[in-house]
């Protein structure tokens, strides 16, 4: 009797928790937050960008230390509801275009986003425009740009290759895009030493 009382009061010690986490960007960020997860004593059931899935014995680490832990790797702890409807746009946007599909996929950006988060896109439109102070569309271009610079330093794909890899229908589209927001043209942008990036997280 005295055995079964014990596995109970072991049962109801353990927690099941959903940490929903900003700026994760990549492969790596999961790996670092596993890590940090890990050593204040949490078991980490599944990690993807923008959560994790964790499982705590008693209230050890408290919510706090959970938040200060992640703070030293420049990750936050997202706590209100549309904080955490933001970071999930963010993170599901750059996704995409990390994908490599937005050359063939034909969803348009109000359609993905709906599907992905389940809610109406007027809905989450609103709540991102309040937040950021900046559209989702003018989101979306600021995050391709960024990519596209990364793609211009590679070098591996013409002008008219990051393009279409970045889902614009030709080559004029993104270039005016791009010095908009950059100042310059792709070209100028390629022969600049040391040129200046921004991490996705920080867009």
């Amino acid at each position: 009797m005295s055995a079964v009382s014990s596995t109970s009061v072991y049962i109801d010690a353990m927690e099941k928790m959903t940490l929903h986490i900003k700026n994760m960007v990549c492969d790596r960020c999961e790996m670092v937050i596993e890590t940090a997860l890990t050593a204040l004593g949490l078991e980490v059931d599944h990690v993807q960008l923008g959560k994790a899935e964790v499982t705590r014995q008693g209230d050890k680490p408290t919510i706090h230390e959970i938040e200060k832990e992640l703070e030293r790797f420049n990750f936050g702890l997202i706590k209100d509801e549309e904080s955490v409807l933001v970071e999930k746009v963010k993170t599901n946007l750059i996704q995409w275009i990390d994908s490599g599909n937005l050359e063939t996929d034909e969803t348009s950006l109000s359609d993905y986003l709906a599907k992905k988060l389940t809610k109406s896109y007027a809905t989450i439109s609103r709540v991102f425009s309040r937040r950021e102070k900046i559209t989702i569309e003018k989101y979306f271009i600021r995050l391709k740009i960024e990519k596209a610079k990364e793609l211009v330093e590679y070098g591996n794909l013409s002008f008219s290759e990051i393009a279409y890899q970045l889902g614009y229908k030709n080559l004029q589209h993104l270039s005016r895009q791009f010095k908009e927001i950059t100042g310059m043209s792709m070209s100028a942008y390629q022969k600049v030493q040391d040129p200046e990036r921004k991490s996705l997280d920080k867009i």
